[in-house]
């Protein structure tokens, strides 16, 4: 602590240490308590300094009024005492004062000291674009110290070119201070002075002087000064103006110069702030210019001699500005993102957290622009088991399953299988897992397996959630049950569906039926149906000679049904009921006879199919479950239309 500070405060404090201090207090008062008039004091001493110091703007101007206001209450209390306690005090306290000054200001500034000639040679002969904010001060004046530190950092923080900051003593210029009417006196209110002057004109001043020579109270903090002189305005306006002569002219090494000058900032919340305002000035530019700034910009940046907080603060505040424009202008926050990958890859172990945002960004960019693939490469490229920047299970599974979706939505199935195969683990949270469910439905999908899509997509339409949503599952199962290769495990997925009373709400409830009840389909009844199928749905099928997977499906599960209505027929007569050449019903029903999925042989020379027959029992029990359902059927549209009819019927049969 300064030898000042400490003075002050054991003269503060000196009526309470030789009032309680023994034996100091036995020999100087009659007793060592304090009275209560005295408490009185303090009391209202602290009142005082609450109300009095509560808008100063420096720790240090704070402890001096305290110590002021502390010393004339410990004059009173000696007078109250005895008076020649008063007056030796007094006298200490003004030997002090003028051996011992109040600190001055030692630390860094970017501040021009001017005397009489020298301001108004600078203020005649600047450049009428530049601003200059001139502080007049005198030395023996307490606000004038206590003001030094706060105008020294508004000089590093909005400093430029065109924006300096100057002091003038008007103790040694008195004519200066007469010039721009400054009261000088002991008793001064307008000490210390602050002026903005521009073109050799004083465009501003604190405090202001009105009418009547009556000085407004102004309180000399950091934020008040930067709020009066509108700081923050014009540094923004003359640092774009700086930028902008740069890029008019050689830039680089005017750029360059700048960057070197707000590098050399120790407060690094200032650094930050300024580097904000240089890249909110480059990415206005056009996109060419931009991207030459820009790398120019980083490249200072990623230098070992730029501190790793700021230059990390900077580049995340990059991320964040371009994550604000990427959707206005797609093109511009692309190129801009390429240029950042690039100069970061360098030095990936120190900014892995930017990368993955620059990653991240890239991503939302390219999938503006319908470029699913690179956006989903972009995110796959984001290393998910780094050591250097650990990853939550939920972001894991944030970016894993938007990989998996951006690649669905190419209609890459083995990528978006094998993304999903990495968010299994992290796929815990329920909302992730219902995701997870649903994109491993559409990859089973995608890839044509369709019995174990339908699978998923049954689950999915059971499980709690949005009715909406329910039932586009139900559909999607639907669709992939239809386009299964004809087989038992088709059959008992026809039967769960039909039997689901959710169905009979789903558009192809009669196409599900005659599947349902083994009938033959035409062709022309899957016309509206077929329009409905995705694209990968309707390719061809394999095996199947140029059928598609529709066409393939349909044609063996009538096959099955001609089965159940003949014990042997014709391959010509098949092949009309089928809708396909003989020979192609041929190959049909020797590759599921082969799979045995259906019983029964080929009789090439005859030129028939002989069906096996099964079970007298079986297809008896076949035909009384047909008869009971269509019974069932019948009784439910009768119980429809005449509820009443149906009740009393059902009453009178019991």
């Amino acid at each position: 602590m300064h030898p000042y500070f400490l003075v002050n405060f054991l003269m503060a404090g000196a009526f309470i240490i030789t009032k309680t201090l023994p034996p100091v207090c036995d020999f100087l008062f009659d007793n060592c308590l304090l009275e209560l008039r005295q408490w009185e004091i303090f009391t209202f001493l602290g009142c005082v300094i609450v109300f009095k110091n509560k808008r100063q703007p420096t720790v240090a101007s704070y402890l001096t009024n305290f110590c002021m206001y502390a010393k004339m209450s410990n004059m009173v209390m000696f007078f109250q005492e005895n008076p020649v306690y008063a007056v030796a005090y007094a006298i200490v306290w003004l030997v002090q004062a003028s051996l011992l000054r109040q600190p001055v200001y030692r630390g860094p500034d970017t501040i021009v000291y001017f005397n009489d000639k020298t301001l108004e040679e600078e203020l005649k002969s600047c450049d009428p674009r530049v601003y200059w904010l001139i502080e007049f001060y005198a030395v023996w004046s307490p606000p004038c110290a206590d003001l030094a530190p706060v105008f020294a950092r508004l000089s590093n923080d909005y400093g430029l070119d065109n924006l300096r900051f100057g002091k003038l003593d008007v103790t040694k210029y008195p004519k200066v201070a007469e010039k721009y009417g400054i009261d000088q006196s002991g008793w001064s209110r307008q000490l210390p002075t602050v002026a903005l002057f521009k073109a050799n004109k004083e465009v501003d001043r604190r405090p202001l002087v009105g009418a009547k020579k009556r000085v407004a109270r102004f309180v000399f903090s950091y934020d008040n000064l930067v709020s009066a002189f509108g700081l923050a305005e014009l540094y923004n306006d003359r640092l774009i103006w700086t930028i902008l002569v740069c890029l008019g002219g050689p830039m680089s090494a005017q750029l360059e110069e700048e960057l070197r000058r707000i590098s050399a900032i120790d407060n690094a919340s200032v650094a930050v702030h300024k580097y904000e305002l240089l890249l909110k000035t480059i990415l206005n530019q056009d996109l060419n210019a931009a991207k030459q700034q820009l790398q120019l910009f980083l490249n200072f940046l990623l230098d070992e001699s730029v501190g790793l907080a700021v230059s990390r603060q900077v580049v995340a505040d990059l991320v964040e500005l371009l994550s604000s424009r990427i959707e206005s202008s797609a093109q511009v926050g692309l190129e801009t993102c390429q240029v950042m990958l690039a100069c970061l890859q360098n030095r990936a172990i120190s900014f892995e957290d930017q990368i993955v945002g620059v990653r991240q960004l890239l991503a939302r960019g390219l999938e503006a622009q319908g470029r699913y693939l690179q956006a989903a490469e972009a995110l796959a490229a984001i290393d998910m088991e780094s050591v250097q920047k650990q990853f939550s299970r939920d972001e894991k599974a944030r970016v894993l399953l938007k990989t998996v979706e951006l690649y669905l939505r190419e209609k890459d199935a083995d990528k978006a299988e094998q993304a999903l195969s990495r968010c299994q683990l992290a796929a815990k949270d329920p909302p992730h897992l219902q995701q997870y469910k649903v994109y491993y439905a559409r990859v089973l999908d995608l890839k044509g397996k369709f019995y174990e899509a339908a699978m998923r997509y049954i689950e999915l339409s059971l499980q709690a959630g949005e009715t909406e949503h329910q039932m586009q599952h139900l559909e999607a199962a639907t669709v992939c049950t239809v386009l299964c290769p004809a087989s038992s495990q088709r059959s008992a997925m026809l039967a769960r569906l039909y039997k689901d009373e959710r169905s009979q709400r789903l558009a192809w409830r009669g196409l599900v039926e005659k599947l349902f009840r083994e009938r033959l389909v035409r062709r022309d009844e899957l016309l509206e149906f077929s329009a409905s199928l995705q694209p990968h749905q309707r390719q061809a099928s394999p095996n199947s000679d140029g059928l598609t997977t529709l066409e393939a499906a349909v044609a063996e599960h009538n096959l099955l049904a001609v089965s159940r209505l003949y014990n042997n027929i014709s391959l010509a007569y098949l092949g009309q009921l089928l809708e396909v050449q003989p020979e192609r019903a041929e190959q049909m029903a020797a590759r599921m006879i082969a799979e045995q999925r259906l019983v029964g042989c080929i009789d090439q020379i005859r030129g028939f199919v002989q069906f096996e027959e099964r079970h007298p029992m079986s297809l008896w029990d076949c035909r009384i479950r047909d008869l009971c359902e269509q019974v069932n059927s019948v009784c439910e549209r009768v119980a429809g239309l005449h509820p009443d009819w149906y009740q009393a019927a059902c009453q009178a049969n019991v």
